[in-house]
């Protein structure tokens, strides 16, 4: 049998078989007088330490960082020092109900955005859940909490009269920087962990086989299928031949700040150069990955590609994808298509 003490929960066998009638005596009769034990002092619990959201947090990070990759742990951190220790450190998990949630997060909710709520979610319903293998609780609180629904950004394609501009109106190592995004659809992170010995210039491919951000941190691409290997299209391959005379003689990365380091992440190329060269050309704003929706849809629009093969480029998982995210960009050919389907000629 067991009770809750002070927010604790006492476990206690009794010896007796599991009987309707043993059920009956221990509710009626050895509960109430374990109970009165207790509170009498007639019983001697010993004072246990507190399992605080803390001990739990750090027992999750520390698992998490065997399995996940550093960026995200890099995320969990920060989520964990600014969102949830500082309302709940010392808080023991057994003392938390699910109003406590609610009240906590519906304050959050004011104050950011569906993607940030959601992923202090993830971590904090993690944490309850290493309580759970613990067996300090039995219920995890968050199974009575929603999800928050997180809407990714829509694509923003640029058009091929944009991207003309774009490419026109920059110079240096940023207009073979763009080149490449715009003609191969890589993640930025993925060009910014670029070295030149991923370069095959007789085959003429690229192999995708790390991405770079979140203040230097390297790591393999994003999934499995991100890493792939990228065709050098003829529109790249001056850009990129012009790259190599700026930083080939240093025998590592494609491309390096001004101190001919290579980037960190992509921040400084968003504010410093990206933004200034659309406000430039007088084009509105997007987002620097927004030049790879570009791609994807330049690429679907030819007509010259299967899905299949624009998938693979892109390092997709399966075509879904692609149609999920810029179908609705692709001119609709429907009226003008033959009307004689020849099915059973």
């Amino acid at each position: 049998m067991s009770i809750y003490h002070n927010g604790r929960r006492i476990n206690q066998a009794t010896g007796l078989d599991d009987t309707k009638k043993n059920r009956k005596l221990v509710q009626n009769d050895l509960l109430p007088n374990m109970i009165f034990k207790i509170q009498t002092g007639q019983i001697s619990i010993e004072k246990e330490d507190a399992k605080t959201v803390e001990y739990y947090a750090n027992i999750y990070l520390d698992i998490k960082s065997k399995i996940v990759k550093a960026p995200t742990i890099k995320r969990y951190e920060s989520v964990l020092k600014n969102y949830i220790l500082p309302a709940f450190r010392d808080r023991d998990v057994r003392s938390i109900k699910v109003t406590d949630l609610r009240v906590y997060l519906n304050k959050l909710e004011e104050l950011y955005s569906g993607k940030s709520l959601d992923l202090i979610m993830i971590v904090f319903n993690g944490i309850f859940q290493e309580a759970i293998y613990d067996e300090a609780i039995d219920k995890n609180p968050f199974i009575h909490i929603r999800r928050v629904k997180v809407h990714s950004a829509p694509a923003l394609p640029l058009s091929k009269e944009e991207v003309q501009t774009i490419l026109q109106s920059a110079t240096g190592w940023f207009k073979n920087f763009l080149a490449m995004a715009f003609f191969t659809g890589m993640r930025t992170g993925e060009m910014l962990g670029l070295k030149w010995s991923d370069i095959d210039w007789e085959q003429r491919e690229i192999s995708i086989l790390r991405t770079r951000g979140d203040g230097g941190v390297e790591t393999t691409p994003k999934t499995v299928n991100s890493l792939r290997i990228i065709p050098i299209f003829d529109e790249l391959y001056p850009y990129l031949k012009n790259q190599f005379e700026l930083t080939s003689k240093y025998d590592s990365y494609i491309y390096l700040n001004h101190k001919k380091n290579p980037f960190t992440d992509s921040h400084r190329i968003r504010d410093h150069h990206w933004k200034k060269l659309l406000e430039k050309c007088d084009i509105p704003y997007r987002r620097l990955y927004d030049t790879r929706s570009t791609f994807a849809t330049m690429m679907v629009s030819s007509n010259r590609y299967s899905v299949n093969l624009i998938s693979q480029i892109l390092g997709h998982a399966d075509v879904s994808m692609l149609f999920k995210r810029y179908n609705k960009y692709i001119k609709n050919d429907v009226r003008n298509m033959s009307k004689k389907l020849g099915l059973l000629e």
